[in-house]
């Protein structure tokens, strides 16, 4: 994860920090101001691994009716977030962050996964691909000395700049997992966290702050059942990875360096300070004796940055819910496959499709006739491969994307559809066509209706705060876009106010999991329905509790009278948005008139007007109402009928 995005909150002074493996350099200019130059918001720049949150401002024709567009706003603004090497150089030393079948299967194999541990949060190389795991708990550790007694204890030591990397992913991975990086004992175990079983040597000390601003020297501690018993005994033990939720304290040698890392918050850190100590005899380094530290033979190839983007997406799910039906899409999401009766989601929608951080039991290629799972998979795949901060081009990702459903073996009829729909995003993010709300159609795809959204608002606060009103959006399409939102972004950049410390450290338990070769289901999900309301919960632990669903508005309509029912359609087509036939009928001989914008009738007699709405097409409209829709549906159904919506 890039430093460059870890972005100090309330203006403070920032040390200045370049990216990059062990070339770290500060300008004339930043050395006689020791470090103290105010430093602007930075993007983040992932390279290989996953970066942390950069503080920014908050956010500001058959071929037309493929994404269903109605009247709104044109045009559409892009910002250039790219940064100059001089703008990154005055950068502050910031945390570093993790650079159907399938439904079924995640259902059974949830139940035997761990629910509670600690959260990942670093990145490895953006070239790095799969998970090859060779029976890692049956690794030994590579030390051969002895220790005399069974520790108190075990120690991670670190500098205190990758320790922001740490805190802002809530994981201790290996150094592949990062970008931003700083000298530490990572750097002699690739593929590996190593853990002290007693405390540091002097030369272990000096060994994490040779590397010009890498900070005071940082013991995390962590209790013994984080590592075998049988490796106990030795100097060193080494393990995949720990989620940081697993942490007893962090250690500072001194006070100074404490009140140091005190002075400093940022917006992608969560509050910590009950971990934090001051432990001088920590660091005494008067341990007797040399520790080695040698790798085990067999390693764990994780895509640390993969990893980031998938928890990314979990989070943005849970963090646009507003409402029960919005919480059973991303309980979908998550894994959940079983819903109250009212609730129909399309099969795509589910932990096999987020879930792609290697080979997943039960994750199938689309039917060749549903482009609307081809286009998510598209998309979520080609901003899974992206960095904000390096680039950003709304084109080139309409590229991407356009390539793979191109090669999908679609059929006519679908590449067709999926073409048209994207075409109508490109024509909007160049300006050629006004960006006009949503409205319901059979031709509107849910994956492109989203990634337009996430073209014009990549930030997830930026595009979680568009009005519906403005949008158009549906449930289904809000969630969606949210979760590719997450996905461009990840979870470790991302600020703590959209993070909830809980999901947080539920999703660093299933990374823990993924490198120790036991990745698969995210956990147990349980979503609930009654009268009272909705809720969620992942491995045992409540995520949100939402208003109860919304009843089915098509069956509040058969409970009206006949006679009311014309007037009613009337009313609520008027009240959505949709078309209502007027008729007048003209006694004979009247003489009509055509003026601008109206007709004048000249008669004697009577002329009748007819207000109506074929109710085949309107129930048939109003069974597929969802968002805010439903809810004026429901409304204008309860103000006519004086029915109560509970």
């Amino acid at each position: 994860m890039s430093g460059d995005d870890q972005l100090p909150l309330e203006g403070l002074d920032i040390e200045t920090q370049a990216s990059g493996d062990g070339a770290h350099a500060q300008s004339a200019a930043a050395e006689a101001q020791g470090a103290a130059l105010p430093v602007e918001t930075q993007p983040a720049t992932l390279g290989g691994g996953v970066a942390s949150i950069e503080s920014e401002p908050a956010g500001d024709n058959a071929d037309r009716d493929a994404l269903g567009l109605a009247h709104a706003p044109a045009g559409n603004t892009d910002e250039d977030t790219s940064v100059s090497p001089s703008m990154k150089e005055q950068s502050e030393l910031e945390p570093d962050a993790p650079s159907s079948d399938c439904a079924t299967l995640l259902k059974e194999s949830s139940a035997a996964a761990p629910t509670s541990e600690s959260a990942p949060g670093l990145e490895p190389p953006a070239n790095e691909t799969g998970t090859a795991v060779e029976d890692l708990e049956a690794a030994p550790s590579a030390s051969i000395e002895v220790v005399a007694s069974r520790p108190s204890a075990l120690y991670f030591l670190t500098n205190r700049m990758n320790l922001n990397g740490v805190l802002s992913s809530r994981l201790i991975a290996p150094r592949e997992s990062h970008d931003k990086y700083y000298v530490d004992l990572l750097e002699q175990v690739p593929g590996w966290v190593p853990l002290l079983t007693q405390p540091p040597t002097q030369a272990l000390i000096e060994a994490v702050m040779v590397e010009r601003g890498a900070g005071t020297p940082v013991v995390i501690e962590f209790p013994l059942d984080v590592a075998k018993e049988a490796e106990l005994r030795q100097p060193v033990t080494y393990v995949p990875a720990l989620a940081l939720s697993q942490a007893v304290a962090i250690h500072f040698r001194k006070e100074r360096d404490l009140r140091e890392h005190r002075a400093r918050g940022y917006k992608n850190i969560h509050p910590h300070d009950e971990l934090l100590k001051v432990t001088p005899e920590l660091f005494a380094g008067d341990v007797p004796g040399e520790v080695a530290l040698t790798a085990p033979a067999s390693s764990c190839q994780v895509n640390w940055r993969r990893i980031d983007r998938i928890r990314g997406a979990v989070n943005a799910a849970l963090a646009s819910v507003q409402s029960g039906e919005q919480l059973a899409v991303a309980a979908a999401f998550f894994g959940e496959v079983e819903f109250p009766p009212g609730i129909v989601l399309p099969e795509w929608i589910s932990w096999c499709e987020l879930g792609d951080h290697g080979e997943i039991a039960g994750r199938v290629a689309p039917a060749p006739d549903v482009p609307d799972h081809v286009g998510f998979r598209a998309v979520y795949e080609v901003l899974g491969e992206l960095d904000t901060s390096d680039a950003w081009s709304p084109n080139a990702v309409l590229d991407g994307v356009t390539t793979r459903v191109q090669g999908a073996g679609l059929t006519a009829d679908a590449v067709d559809a999926l073409i048209r729909n994207l075409q109508r995003v490109r024509s909007i993010v160049n300006v050629e066509a006004d960006f006009e709300p949503f409205r319901p159609t059979a031709r509107g795809l849910v994956s492109a209706k989203a990634l337009l959204l996430v073209l014009l608002r990549n930030e997830l606060e930026e595009l979680l705060a568009w009005p519906e009103e403005q949008t158009g959006v549906d449930d289904l399409t809000r969630v969606t876009a949210a979760v590719l939102a997450g996905r461009l972004r990840g979870v470790a950049r991302e600020t703590t106010s959209l993070r909830p410390l809980a999901l947080d450290d539920l999703t660093a338990a299933w990374a823990v999991r993924v490198a120790r070769g036991e990745g698969g289901a995210l956990g147990e999900v349980q979503f609930s329905a009654t009268t009272s309301g909705t809720s969620l919960e992942l491995g045992g632990v409540e995520l949100s509790a939402q208003a109860a669903l919304l009843p089915d508005p098509v069956a509040r309509y058969h409970k009206v009278a006949d006679a009311k029912k014309e007037s009613l359609r009337v009313a609520v087509s008027r009240a959505v948005g949709w078309p209502v036939t007027h008729r007048i009928t003209v006694p004979t001989g009247a003489t009509k008139t055509e003026d601008a914008g109206g007709f004048t009738i000249l008669t004697v007699g009577e002329v009748q007007l007819t207000v109506s709405v074929n109710e085949k097409d309107f129930l048939s409209k109003l069974g597929t109402l969802d968002g805010g829709g439903k809810r004026k549906a429901l409304a204008t159904l309860d103000l006519e009928n004086n029915l109560r919506l509970d």
